[in-house]
């Protein structure tokens, strides 16, 4: 692997007072179908790399894939307290190829999820749900739509191996098109 760059030389994330998850879904979407996102040549790379010993036309393993490997390749950390960063897919992709490990946020995770399944040819949403009171959001996931059956895959590496028992607690959500 190549080392990494220089701080000065790291590609941009966004770094913005949290004003809510309304601020920060609308900041995701433009960085997943912006230029550092689904239309990044190095994330279509990473993306080939993913499914390239897959059956073709095996859309729920090119998905469960995507999911399997960011699970695998970027670690979860928590965002500062009063501060939102968002980390473009493009960063995202760069740290997994120069240091084998990716570091992100809930947000991180899913927006970089989502551009995968995007360059997929999938569709893709983020979901904002709450674990306590409604209309409180604290936690952001990604899914896709599997083409053949019309299922929406609920795609949460935060969650770990029972995104099922996460989506019980769920006390409110919010469905956001990525567009």
């Amino acid at each position: 692997m190549a080392a990494a760059p220089p701080i000065a030389d790291a590609p941009p994330s966004t770094l913005n007072p949290f004003h809510g998850p309304e601020d920060t879904i609308r900041t995701m979407i433009q960085m997943c179908i912006g230029p550092r996102g689904e239309r990044s040549m190095l994330v279509h790379s990473l993306k080939n790399h993913i499914v390239r010993g897959l059956q073709p036309k095996d859309y729920l393993s090119e998905i469960l894939a995507v999911r399997n490997f960011a699970a695998e390749r970027i670690r979860y950390s928590n965002d500062a307290l009063t501060v939102e960063q968002v980390q473009d897919p493009e960063r995202s992709s760069q740290q997994i190829v120069q240091h084998g490990r990716a570091v992100g946020d809930c947000d991180d995770l899913a927006l970089w999820i989502a551009t995968i399944c995007r360059q997929l040819g999938r569709e893709a949403q983020f979901v904002t749900v709450g674990f306590g009171p409604p209309g409180r959001y604290s936690h952001v996931f990604s899914r896709a739509k599997e083409p053949k059956s019309g299922q929406w895959i609920v795609l949460d590496p935060v969650a770990g191996s029972d995104e099922g028992t996460m989506l019980r607690r769920v006390t409110t959500y919010r469905i956001w098109d990525i567009r």
